[in-house]
């Protein structure tokens, strides 16, 4: 973690994280309802996990930030917050 000092002295301290948002995608033609999850603000890599329609709408939205947690190796503690469109994960620390 580095922590860089501004001219007035406060600190601010760069975790390197971001954070994660989930979006739910209604079925098709071809494809069932499923989520997508990625970095927010773009960029890196995006995953789509199957809709698990025995789990509720935000243990849906966990899991699949769980899964793409897990695949970029990011540990540590994060919170997960409901959105019109999906939800949104962010880290709170821990390692």
């Amino acid at each position: 973690m580095t922590t860089l000092e501004t001219p007035a002295t406060v600190m601010v301290t760069e975790s390197c994280r971001v954070a994660v948002v989930s979006i739910w995608h209604g079925p098709t033609t071809y494809k069932s309802d499923r989520i997508s999850v990625k970095r927010a603000g773009g960029g890196g890599k995006r995953i789509t996990v199957k809709w698990n329609h025995e789990l509720d709408t935000m243990t849906n939205h966990a899991e699949a930030i769980k899964q793409y947690l897990e695949l970029m190796n990011w540990g540590g503690h994060w919170r997960i917050g409901s959105t019109d469109t999906g939800a949104v994960a962010v880290w709170v620390g821990g390692e």
